[in-house]
């Protein structure tokens, strides 16, 4: 059977302006009604690549584009900026950086708007698609108070709603939970089913693997290797590592997993403690009681939405807790006393970044440090960020501004850090080294906790893992070769 191209690019190179080659000499063919994976490092250009696809580049990103891309046989420069919607769908890295409204209701409805559907239709695809994708209870929420995992879901839903051609999304399932992460499978599924072709940017192959028709991997901003999942499937684990990819299964295998290091002692303690986002909101967590010790690493986890950062905000301070107290090291704490003994990397790796320059970012405040230069080379070199001392953080990929906030975090040697997704958007290779710095954090006393989805990092890093649901702590559970299949079907199911 012939197969219609409906994505071409043909000896195609980019270079961002004031940075380096993203693209070289790519030469991809997509057809209709194929579902195709983009793979490999952060940095290797897989961002860049969708960019060209969705028409931010050259429309909004600019810089120096050569070879040619075209969509239906018609080249992206003769397209319009603003008829790009119409046959391609997007989900971006960042998902806030997509949204044009307030309310999410008003948010999945405005591609419709824009393009002049009729109210009926937009009215019964909303209803469609909001039960499909289980966010019904989402429509009157501010979109911007939503949770990461929420506001993906969201994203997800505003490009299917004109049903374009053309799918492109970069890293959708960053940001949820194992569950969500299901569901978006589903929908990719029968949106392949009906005909869409789908192009996706991902280093979380597991769940694609069923619908994918082929793998592309890139390095370096070109296209290297090109596998069936059948032939992903067959790579061996010391090919996997060489590849710097992430498991295309889902597997607790004994030998990444934590030594469940016993805890020196106490450091924190909560005794019934009440958490909301602000002082006169609604509780998200109620009546929780547990402890962290010190050189302890623990996983925090749940489903989206459910006050995991909330939790982590009210522990170092950032938000009082509504009721209980807070203990460090045997003695209550006020909010604003916790302040300086934690450090809190956050998810939004954009909001704690500030300087103007990766390597002054790690200095900054420790200018007079004794050893702080070399502190800062040894932690950069570890996260394989050293080559990019001298970049903005702005101008880094997504996997590498979350390695950046982590290392700033390690600068500033705490008592307690909280880390906030760590390995959301980070490849294989990336994501085992962050492995690796939380256990050496661990033996040197810092008692860490990390908030995540991901069981490769729970497996690898974690001693325990602490699971929320319906307000409540409704498991804590030690992390172990034995128990790693318990630890997985919870994440999995989100079901005690």
């Amino acid at each position: 059977m012939f197969k219609k191209a409906i994505v071409e690019m043909n000896k195609v190179s980019f270079q961002y302006n004031d940075s380096y080659e993203q693209l070289k000499q790519v030469d991809l063919t997509i057809y209709e009604g194929e579902c195709v994976v983009v793979t490999g490092p952060s940095g290797s250009g897989k961002t860049t690549l969708t960019r060209l696809l969705n028409g931010l580049i050259p429309n909004f990103y600019e810089g120096k584009l050569t070879g040619t891309v075209t969509l239906r046989r018609k080249n992206i420069s003769e397209i319009e900026p603003w008829s790009f919607g119409r046959f391609v769908g997007s989900v971006f890295q960042d998902s806030r950086s997509q949204f044009f409204t307030s309310i999410v209701e008003d948010e999945i409805a405005f591609s419709g708007e824009n393009y002049g559907m009729a109210p009926e239709l937009i009215r019964e695809r909303l209803g469609e698609l909001t039960l499909k994708t289980g966010i019904a209870h989402l429509l009157p929420k501010d979109v911007h108070r939503l949770s990461s995992g929420e506001k993906q879901k969201v994203a997800v839903a505003s490009a299917r709603l004109t049903e374009p051609e053309i799918y492109v999304m970069d890293e959708p399932s960053a940001n949820l939970d194992m569950r969500a992460t299901k569901e978006l499978a589903e929908s990719l599924s029968s949106l392949k089913e009906r005909g869409s072709s789908i192009i996706i940017a991902e280093h979380r192959l597991y769940y694609l693997l069923p619908i994918a028709d082929r793998i592309i991997y890139m390095s370096q901003g070109e296209i290297t290797e090109e596998w069936t999942p059948a032939e992903m499937l067959a790579l061996t684990a010391n090919e996997l590592e060489f590849y710097g990819l992430r498991s295309p299964v889902i597997r607790g295998n004994a030998s990444i997993l934590g030594a469940n290091r016993k805890a020196l002692q106490e450091r924190v303690s909560l005794e019934r403690a009440f958490i909301a986002p602000g002082k006169r909101k609604q509780r998200v967590l109620e009546d929780i009681s547990c402890s962290f010790g010190k050189g302890e690493v623990t996983a925090i986890t749940g489903p989206n939405g459910v006050g995991k950062t909330t939790f982590a905000r009210t522990l170092c301070g950032l938000i009082r807790e509504q009721a209980g107290t807070i203990q460090l090291n045997g003695k209550p704490v006020r909010a604003k006393k916790r302040l300086g003994k934690m450090w809190f990397v956050m998810q939004d790796s954009d909001y704690q970044l500030f300087s103007d320059s990766v390597y002054n970012e790690l200095l900054m405040t420790h200018e007079k440090d004794a050893g702080a230069a070399e502190r800062a080379e040894s932690i950069l070199k570890e996260l394989d960020l050293w080559a990019f001392r001298e970049h903005h953080p702005a101008s880094l990929s997504g996997g590498q501004k979350q390695r950046l906030t982590f290392a700033v975090g390690l600068m500033n040697k705490p008592d307690m850090i909280i880390l906030d997704e760590p390995t959301s958007g980070l490849d294989g290779r990336n994501m085992r080294r962050v492995v690796k710095l939380i256990r050496q954090m661990a033996s040197s006393g810092v008692t860490v906790l990390v908030i995540t989805h991901d069981y490769e990092l729970v497996c690898g890093a974690c001693d325990r893992l602490l699971f929320f649901q319906e307000k409540k702590l409704q498991a804590d559970i030690s992390v172990t070769a034995s128990s790693a299949p318990k630890v997985i079907k919870l994440m999995e199911t989100l079901q005690c």
